[in-house]
């Protein structure tokens, strides 16, 4: 089957299964075991369910202590990621990960009892690989952004997934981010952040973005930190480091809002050409995010 028709089928089976009776997993062919929500592909409708009315779920996050794992898994190549992912982070509630093979029965091993949401990006007739989010919390919404690699055409997803926090009426936004690589310059890298800007500005509470941004010029980083800034986004820094480098600048980054750390930290492995970052963190009360809306019609 030609590629784009590949992907075509899976997303398909991602509209499918947003209508499906059972609201916590998917059942079908080949058993995905995808988180069954409504998925939103553009910003603009990804904001207005944001602003919807929501659910009350009791499958919600633990505010205090929530774990984290992010890691590019260079399309799951090297099957020692597994032992490397089991050594390194004990019983995550969130695993973040690019780069995250569809085609392979090992999720249910990995996220047996989890929830798992996908949004495809590169595919062979082999193998389907994208943005994957698993989390011991069911999730309330989801929207996929898709972006193309200007020169190959290759689709580059970002997973955004909203959760219920324990303790309070806030929710908090989890953003699975792969930044487009293969470019001249940073106008197709800057209107994917920017896409990813526009939606999360519609939300008030805790923010989590996370991924691998490609942020390989420093150009780039000064892009991804400027959109950082204007959703009072912080960065993590890591008490050890080993995170990929390119041209001396580092591709995998974590910035929250609304969320305190308790530890943060980075392990080196040989089963990807990433190496994963592992953080604890907890729910902090936040004041209200107030914009203000520029001439340009952006928030400040």
């Amino acid at each position: 089957m030609h590629p784009i028709s590949r992907l075509a089928t899976v997303c398909l089976l991602l509209t499918l299964a947003s209508c499906a009776s059972q609201p916590t997993i998917v059942s079908g062919e080949a058993s995905l075991g995808l988180a069954a929500v409504v998925i939103r592909t553009d910003p603009e409708s990804c904001a207005a369910q944001l602003r919807g009315s929501r659910r009350s779920l009791d499958d919600e996050l633990d505010s205090s202590d929530i774990k984290i794992v992010n890691w590019n898994l260079q399309k799951g190549a090297n099957p020692e990621w597994i032992a490397d992912l089991s050594a390194i982070t004990g019983e995550p509630d969130l695993m973040i990960f690019q780069e995250a093979s569809l085609n392979t029965d090992v999720w249910r091993t990995v996220a047996a009892d989890q929830y798992r949401s996908f949004a495809p990006g590169y595919s062979t007739k082999q193998r389907i690989t994208g943005v994957m989010t698993i989390s011991d919390a069911e999730p309330l919404t989801q929207c996929n952004l898709i972006n193309r690699e200007p020169w190959i055409r290759t689709p580059k997803a970002t997973m955004i997934i909203e959760y219920g926090l324990t303790g309070t009426d806030q929710t908090l936004l989890v953003v699975n981010a792969h930044a487009v690589n293969f470019t001249f310059g940073i106008r197709h890298f800057r209107q994917q952040i920017q896409q990813m800007q526009s939606v999360l500005s519609e939300h008030q509470g805790p923010i989590l973005l996370s991924g691998d941004f490609n942020t390989w010029h420093g150009r780039r980083f000064e892009i991804l930190n400027e959109v950082a800034e204007s959703l009072d986004l912080t960065m993590l820094e890591f008490d050890e480091d080993y995170r990929k480098r390119l041209f001396g600048h580092v591709l995998d980054h974590i910035y929250i809002r609304g969320l305190q750390v308790i530890e943060a930290t980075t392990y080196r492995v040989g089963s990807s050409d990433h190496n994963p970052m592992s953080v604890r963190l907890r729910f902090s009360e936040m004041a209200p995010v107030i914009r203000h809306a520029t001439a340009d019609g952006s928030n400040r």
